[in-house]
């Protein structure tokens, strides 16, 4: 089981790497933008899915 710990942690550590790679290579205005973008792409799917359950006779979630 400790060896599992062990793979994870490496795992984390690599993709913490590959972040720190891609941030040397990004600027503020494109990380901005691609965050912006990922925001509404989420907003769609939230969307859709409101529209699906709606149409499934779901009543809408009081969200307030």
């Amino acid at each position: 089981m400790s060896a599992d710990r062990l793979k994870k942690a490496a795992d984390y550590r690599r993709k913490a790497q590959e972040i720190r790679t891609i941030v040397e290579r990004i600027t503020i205005d494109e990380a901005r933008e691609q965050l912006l973008e990922t925001a509404e792409h989420l907003e769609q799917l939230a969307q859709e899915g409101e529209r699906k359950a709606h149409a499934d006779g779901s009543p809408p979630e009081d969200l307030g």
